[in-house]
């Protein structure tokens, strides 16, 4: 008696795909996450109004050429939030461990990644931050921005996340108008790496923590960028 799979496999891939979908796609975001327990480059998955990974992602699991067709599908149409629990220190290693974890061709699929808005657009005299730290964050965040350009080939929307942290500099709140060169500059920076993805289409700055000063929402409306409330 034939298997599921092998009936599976019997009917056109225009219809596989179609079941891939049904099965695996989602409308909200999938957050990844660092796992604290576990091997450093441990990344949780959590999934609302989904059961458990291992039972949702079964499709995945019986044999290499389903996993290979139905995690092109998964990656490809799936929105990926990648959650900052631990302000922004081990952000970039976030990204650098799931891109790592679901390998270059799955990365290479993906179209869809919401990120943090880097925590180095703000003031580096306010909270003790140095200038080399400052330096430093931006270099992290440039380094993601590098990282997606080589293994996320698909790429079409970017989503950058403003709270907390992430919003020194450039909200209402918190911008000082003197310090307005060093944010247009790491800005001026962030676009340049953002239009060297080839693929990007779309860079969406998503706010949590209050409006943005008007002149930086001018600058990045200037450069194409949309700026939307988080919802």
């Amino acid at each position: 008696m034939p298997t599921v799979v092998s009936l599976l496999f019997s009917l056109p891939r225009e219809i596989r795909n179609d079941i891939y979908q049904r099965v695996l796609f989602v409308s909200h975001p999938l957050y990844l996450f660092q796992e604290e327990t576990g091997p450093s480059d441990k990344v949780g998955l959590f999934a609302p109004e989904r059961p458990p990974a291992r039972r949702w992602l079964a499709l995945l699991y019986p044999n290499k050429q389903l996993h290979d067709e139905a995690s092109a599908v998964l990656y490809g149409l799936s929105h990926f939030a990648l959650v900052d629990a631990t302000a922004g220190k081990n952000h970039a290693n976030l990204l650098s461990s799931f891109l790592g974890r679901i390998g270059s061709v799955n990365a290479g699929c993906l179209s869809h990644l919401c990120i943090n808005f880097p925590a180095a657009v703000g003031n580096s005299e306010e909270e003790d931050v140095t200038a080399d730290q400052q330096a430093g964050e931006e270099d992290a965040f440039l380094g993601e921005l590098r990282l997606l350009r080589e293994k996320c080939t698909s790429l079409v929307t970017l989503e950058m996340m403003v709270y907390g942290r992430h919003a020194k500099g450039v909200t209402v709140a918190s911008h000082d108008p003197d310090n307005s060169q060093l944010v247009r500059g790491v800005l001026s920076r962030m676009d340049a790496h953002l239009k060297a993805i080839p693929s990007l289409r779309r860079v969406l700055v998503r706010l949590y923590s209050g409006p943005l000063a008007p002149d930086v929402v001018e600058w990045m409306h200037g450069f194409g960028w949309v700026v939307s409330v988080g919802r």
